[in-house]
């Protein structure tokens, strides 16, 4: 038998024409070639670095490891697969037992470990290193070949004959002359760190989705051509430029104020300059630690600025806490780059389940078209848009630019289906982590071995927030600097600081001084209708209200008075001229040729009240957002007399600015945080209103020293820890002022480290009582995080199988499914995302009247697939998540990647309940709605 023929004659991919198993390889170790050729020099470097080569060496060498994903290919079992291209094997000379093959199937990524480590074994190549990369690339369809699976491919590989592992050494020579590289190859690493085998395991991965694709590399090409490697590469860096891969080129550290044209810098964004104005040579953690509203946003913009320039980093990722931040900050990234890509073609995505509503992410998808530049580097247009490519998915992370929620980096230390890619894409990057306060136990448990991963894959890290403990900081940093670094905090200078840490500790460290503003505190009534009264009181004015739950939020909406249901149409009419003659902002654009949604109400006296919470459809949500930031936010004239009632979701990154602002009482800095949007910008104030005064509700608390109820019809003691709103409230029930930044800090600390026995002698029990609780539950939450997550880098290649743990939790860990992410991320309620549907006498409808169909059967269209997206909705409330997951999406649904995991609700269902039942309406001014039948 002539070997070459034989291996010649294995398929990668089947039809008419095949392509050959070694044409795929070589297409495949093209692809990774191009890849690193475009990727900034640093990128190279940490390759080189991995394996103790040059530059050029490592680069052949880590191109030819991807080109061995496939080897598993070239086994009987993958070879019998496809009846036409096993006959043609079967002819050369290679056999099998027909019968054990079509019994005993085994995935070819399993065959992929067994004989890429017997091929890097035979190369000289240690052991143990040997077995990571088999692993890794064993791994290239998403996850790590199990024990069973192993076990079941061993049997086969021990029956095969001799001749196969003769024509998959044929294939591998084959490929390393293709590539120029002289084998063995006398590697003299010792051994092989995580994240080195990581930067081979995803290398391989993606390069093999672009060389899969026949747009790119079209079948039935000849390996055996003298030509073909030098085709294979061309064909790979014509792809990554239809693509298009990032490619950025250094300009050099420009100002602040050139990058920022409308700003002078401020204290704290010149503390950024400062503390960045040393050169760096290695991953920088820059924290940032200030009050709300003095625009940190920039700050961090231009130390990605500074670290790209400086240490040759491959882009931005911006993580938020939820998709209304993300949406909120995405125009702000856009200007900023479209600010640097003079005369270059940036990416930009945006990375969260909704990112197809937002309408300046579509206008970016339009403008995808890799941009003309002129020769004296002039664009033709601006130079950032959102290819397709990248829009999926599994593939965003990819994208040199990107923004939105910390869950879709999160997914990245977390045992999901190509989890390494999300972690490949972040490397080597500069990720903005904001809001960080925001997190629970478990999340920030996840977050610090994203920090871990992050520094040692090279990446720099931005860390904002304007109120975090001293205890979760010092967590964070430790993850970052290492366990063996002491007490981080101890060195940091006084708050508001801007510190700069490499590898060894921190590097640089500025304070600066603020212009100090003093919020009046005062005790407001909780009691809906008593609180929807003092709130009218105070206009005049734009009042906000921010509540803990949202059925509380649709009582206090309701109890502010019966109005005039409002559409966009009629709030724009409404409003009229602006103050000054100006005009109102042009929200029509948001909804296209609609505008009939119901936005709010107007009472009998001309007062404006909005409702925004996380229960609208989506649409809905976003357009009541859009309403929010045009009316309340920096710019632009303001309603003479308007409420807008909301719970967490306007608590951060919303820049929203109040003359008088209520809040429910919430941990210390969540409380702070939600009064960042009180006096937020400078402007003139209606009178009574020249001060800034937040209300609490819940502060007067119960007479003598019994405390507050935060139970009961309250329920707040089920979204925060009942322990922390006692010591929030312990502090401040005797405060009538906060002076910020002085005190902010100071009343961090004390809640957060006040112990049960300071309490008073009548709460102490209570408080004890509670204390434990905390404890107990901060303890699993953070055995849980530590369980799932990548906690340490020896986990990568671990045997450990998650998916049981992730049973266990009554979690599934498949990304496709939209629950799933939320769920992996954020412990919690249990929660489904819905498509509120009506039903009509010939089927289903997404609005009462029947005027716009929505169809379960069938091959939908991208607008009938965008409209039934556009109308989901989370839902947690018991029973609701455990019912509906029982029931599998509509046909239709399924065969979309973006409906699949979402869940027909019919409009007016009930669930049983042990008591009664729960009926789910759906309100055009209150969103969905709960009612005890």
């Amino acid at each position: 038998m002539d070997i070459a023929v034989a291996a010649l004659n294995l398929w990668a991919k089947s039809g008419d024409p095949f392509h050959p198993l070694l044409a795929h390889m070589l297409d495949t170790a093209a692809v990774a070639w191009a890849i690193l050729e475009r990727e900034p020099g640093r990128t190279r470097k940490l390759y080189a670095a991995d394996w103790e080569l040059g530059e050029e060496e490592a680069l052949r060498w880590v191109a030819f490891l991807a080109g061995l994903h496939d080897l598993g290919k070239a086994s009987p079992v993958f070879q019998a697969a496809w009846e036409e291209g096993a006959q043609r094997v079967w002819d050369s000379g290679l056999t099998w037992n027909r019968e054990l093959v079509k019994e005993s199937w085994v995935a070819h990524g399993v065959f992929t470990e067994l004989y890429v480590k017997e091929a890097l074994e035979a190369l000289k190549l240690p052991d143990h290193i040997s077995f990571k990369i088999a692993k890794a690339l064993g791994a290239h369809h998403g996850f790590l070949p199990r024990g069973d699976e192993l076990r079941k491919g061993r049997l086969h590989v021990r029956v095969e004959e001799a001749l196969w592992k003769e024509v998959r050494n044929h294939l591998v020579q084959r490929l390393a002359k293709s590539l120029g590289l002289a084998l063995p190859l006398g590697v003299g690493v010792r051994d092989l760190a995580e994240p080195g085998a990581l930067r081979v395991m995803a290398l391989a991965s993606f390069a093999d989705w672009i060389a899969s694709d026949p747009n790119f590399f079209p079948y039935g090409r000849n390996p055996a051509h003298e030509g073909y490697w030098q085709e294979a590469l061309s064909l790979a860096r014509k792809a990554l430029e239809a693509l298009p891969w990032p490619s950025l080129q250094p300009g050099g550290v420009r100002p602040f104020e050139e990058l920022f044209p409308s700003l002078l810098p401020n204290p704290l964004q010149a503390s950024v300059v400062e503390a960045l104005g040393a050169s760096f040579q290695e991953p920088t953690l820059l924290l940032v630690e200030a009050p709300m509203g003095l625009g940190k946003t920039e700050a961090a913009l231009y130390a990605y600025h500074v670290l790209r320039e400086q240490l040759d980093h491959r882009g931005l990722y911006v993580a938020l806490p939820t998709q209304a931040t993300a949406n909120g900050l995405f125009s702000r990234v856009r200007d900023f780059l479209e600010n640097l890509a003079v005369g270059q073609r940036w990416e930009l995505q945006l990375q969260h389940g909704a990112a197809p509503l937002n309408p300046l992410y579509a206008e970016l998808q339009e403008k995808a078209m890799p941009t003309k530049v002129y020769e004296d580097g002039r664009g033709e247009e601006g130079g950032v848009a959102a290819s397709a490519w990248f829009s999926a998915k599994k593939r965003a992370m990819l994208a040199g630019h990107g923004v939105g929620t910390l869950d879709q980096a999160l997914l990245g230390v977390l045992r999901v289906k190509h989890h390494f890619i999300r972690l490949w894409g972040l490397m080597n990057r500069v990720v903005v982590l904001d809001e960080v306060h925001a997190y629970d136990t478990y999340t920030s448990g996840l977050l610090k071995s994203l920090l871990t991963w992050l520094k040692a894959l090279g990446s720099s890290v931005v860390l904002m927030t304007a109120t975090l403990p001293q205890a979760k900081r010092e967590e964070l940093l430790r993850a970052w600097l290492g366990d063996g670094q002491g007490n981080p905090s101890l060195s940091l200078p006084p708050y508001p600081r801007v510190c700069a840490f490499g590898q060894g500790g921190m590097v640089a460290g500025r304070t600066f001084t603020l212009e100090g503003k003093t919020l009046l505190l005062e005790a407001a009534p909780v009691e809906v209708r008593e609180l929807a009264d003092a709130l009218k009181a105070r206009l005049p004015g734009v009042v906000g209200a921010i509540v803990n739950t949202v059925d509380r939020a649709q009582n206090l909406y309701q109890a502010l008075g019966e109005g005039a249901r409002v559409t966009l149409e009629e709030l724009l009419e409404g409003l009229g001229p602006g103050p000054n003659g100006g005009t109102w902002p042009d929200l029509m654009e948001i909804k296209g040729e609609k505008g009939q949604e119901i936005v709010g109400k107007r009472l009998a006296d001309g007062t404006w009240v909005f409702l925004l919470h996380a229960r609208f459809p989506a649409e809905e949500r976003a357009l009541r957002e859009a309403i929010a930031l045009a009316l309340f936010g920096k710019h632009g004239p303001r309603p003479e007399k308007a409420i807008l009632v909301a719970t967490q979701v306007a608590e951060q990154s919303l820049d929203l600015d109040f003359d008088y602002l209520y809040s429910d009482l919430a941990p210390i800095d969540l409380l702070l945080q939600r009064a960042g949007r009180l006096h937020r910008h400078p402007r003139r104030r209606p009178e009574g209103h020249e001060k800034p005064v937040l209300g609490v509700g819940g502060l007067a608390g119960s007479k003598g020293e019994d405390g507050p109820s935060f139970g009961g019809e309250l329920h707040w003691d089920k979204v925060y820890e009942d322990y922390v709103l006692l010591s929030t409230w312990f502090s401040l029930k005797g405060r009538d002022q906060v002076a910020l930044p002085q005190d902010l800090e100071g009343l961090l600390q004390e809640v957060y480290e006040r112990l049960p026995e300071v309490f008073p002698q009548g709460l102490r029990a209570r408080a004890q009582k509670a204390y434990e609780k905390l404890r107990e539950r901060a303890m699993k939450d953070s055995r849980i995080a530590e369980n799932l997550a990548l906690a340490r880098l020896e986990r990568l290649l671990s045997g450990v199988d998650a998916a049981a743990l992730v049973a266990g939790l009554g979690l599934d860990d498949e990304e496709e499914k939209r629950e799933t992410q939320r769920l992996l991320t954020r412990l919690g309620d249990p929660a489904v995302s819905v498509v509120p549907l009506y039903r009509q006498k010939e089927g289903w409808s997404l609005d009462p009247e029947g005027r716009h169909p929505a169809r379960l059967e069938g091959q939908l269209q991208g607008d009938e697939v965008l409209a039934l997206w556009s109308r989901a909705v989370r839902l947690s409330r018991h029973p609701i998540p455990r019912s509906l997951w029982d029931e599998d999406p509509p046909p239709a649904w399924h065969k979309s990647g973006l409906l699949r995991g979402l869940r027909l609700l019919e409009v007016g269902r009930t669930f049983p309940l042990e008591k009664g039942a729960l009926r789910v309406e759906l309100d055009p001014e209150l969103g969905v709605v709960y009612r005890r039948v």
